[in-house]
């Protein structure tokens, strides 16, 4: 007797779709009615999810499958099944689209906001006073827009926790006052549109560098971090040596790491062990177990691991990874190079204590990828995703485009093209098992005036602001 799929019952049709790949439920589902309704349910696109996207180390959120409706769940495992065949395959393409964002004045820093759907994006900008205008990245389209009067931003950060009441955290410049407010994006109706509203605020001259829930970390440009609760108004102080020869050593990153935080300034990576916040005068100062530099760089990104179902805190016993960016004392050189270093935890790390060291220093170089050219860079930026793959921008060939004048008279000279290109990279793991970094795609850029970016790795998307005030979107 010829069995049809129709003619299964549900337990043995759910064991058939879990081994399909998406593509596959795609057409079967087209075939009958009963196929139709049975791949709409939310138990088998969260099968799927689960074998074909978590467990193949394709990016996805950090929720829970279950917590999605059965709508907005099977449209992300399909985006993130699309993702991953476009990281397996020998080059990505983008597709792009751009929109005014600044009348005439340069875009000084671009944000995705983690949550609401991953649909908005932040851009900051500056006229009199400074802007933070906040984007409908689908619609490209503003939504709300934030200027205290009379003030300059020094810097910002955004929240990455997806479900806290704030979502940045702003230092502000007035002529008798510094001040970093908490902001968070709130609606006074269901049919009003968002706004900016200030939920806490802290006198000081400390930056803003990074924003998990309720903990805010700010840094000056020398040695000292403060991690701070603004809902607890509890605090820690993480006091770095200073470096005689750093006259000046910004931060530009803290990575709160598996029983860890990670100081990253411009020369130099400061670990502390996980510091215990207390109200004043309670408080005390921590000091780095290990410390690491890089010599001559143009930047250093960490990245924390990937989400791993069997591990919700995603880091115990994982590996950190470090993008660098070098420069190099030759100045005939034509190349610099792209490196990625791994921090590995102890042996024994999980006999650790909360005081106690948990990564093993100095980290390890793994792999590198030489750029063949090298120039000015108004967009210093890079990021580096916890699944391995990377972007940022590589400048103009300066070889080409700094020694010949597009005015020559002499002679009928052509002058050769060259622009700053945005680079897409894939580092060995699961979306790339080659064992070396491949290069997956370079985006021209005729305008030659980025001045920052961001990458969403979970939704495969690169935001790039302008000099002009343009910001361009590439999504995969």
């Amino acid at each position: 007797m010829c069995l049809s799929l129709d003619s299964l019952d549900d337990d043995t049709l759910l064991g058939v779709f879990s081994a399909l790949t998406v593509p596959d439920v795609l057409n079967l589902r087209q075939t009958c009615r009963r196929l139709l309704f049975f791949s709409s349910q939310q138990i088998v696109w969260q099968n799927i999810g689960s074998s074909q996207i978590l467990q193949q180390g394709i990016p996805f959120s950090k929720k829970p499958l279950s917590s999605f409706s059965v709508r907005d769940l099977e449209e992300r495992v399909r985006r993130a099944y699309h993702l991953g065949e476009a990281w397996k395959a020998p080059s990505i393409t983008f597709r792009m689209s751009s929109f005014a964002a600044s009348r005439g004045g340069p875009i000084q820093d671009i944000h995705f906001i983690p949550g609401y759907d991953r649909r908005w994006l932040i851009t900051v900008s500056q006229g009199i006073w400074s802007m933070i205008t906040l984007w409908d990245r689908r619609s490209l389209t503003r939504v709300t827009s934030w200027s205290p009067e009379k003030a300059v931003f020094s810097n910002l950060a955004v929240n990455t926790s997806e479900d806290c009441e704030a979502t940045l955290a702003v230092s502000l410049h007035r002529y008798d006052s510094v001040v970093v407010e908490i902001l968070a994006i709130t609606s006074t109706a269901p049919d009003s549109p968002p706004e900016f509203e200030c939920v806490a605020r802290l006198d000081t001259l400390r930056q803003p560098i990074a924003m998990v829930g309720s903990l805010v970390a700010l840094a000056d440009d020398e040695a000292e971090t403060i991690i701070w609760n603004w809902k607890t108004q509890e605090y820690a102080v993480l006091q770095s040596p200073v470096e005689a020869d750093l006259w000046r050593n910004k931060c530009t990153q803290i990575v709160f790491a598996y029983k860890t935080t990670l100081v990253v300034r411009a020369r130099s990576v400061h670990a502390f062990a996980e510091p215990k916040l207390a109200s004043h005068p309670n408080t005390c100062v921590h000091y780095p177990y290990a410390q690491s530099t890089f010599g001559w760089v143009d930047g250093i990104f960490v990245s924390n691991p990937p989400f791993s179902p069997k591990d919700p805190t995603r880091m115990e016993g994982q590996p950190l990874s470090i993008l660098v960016r070098t420069k190099n004392d030759d100045p005939w050189s034509s190349t610099f190079k792209i490196q990625l270093w791994t921090l590995s935890p102890m042996i024994s790390s999980y006999q650790t204590t909360v005081d106690e060291a948990y990564y093993n220093f100095p980290p390890s170089m793994t792999k590198e990828i030489v750029t063949p050219r090298r120039g000015a860079l108004r967009c210093t930026d890079m990021v580096l995703g916890p699944y391995g793959t990377a972007v940022w921008v590589q400048p103009e060939d300066y070889s080409v485009a700094g020694l010949i004048s597009s005015n020559v008279h002499l002679q009928n000279m052509p002058v050769p093209q060259s622009h700053e290109t945005l680079v897409a990279a894939a580092f060995p793991g699961l979306l790339n098992t080659q064992g070396e970094a491949q290069v997956k795609s370079s985006w021209k850029n005729c305008g030659k005036n980025w001045t920052c970016l961001d990458y969403d790795e979970e939704r495969g998307c690169v935001a790039l602001g302008s000099a002009a005030g343009v910001v361009t979107i590439l999504d995969i």
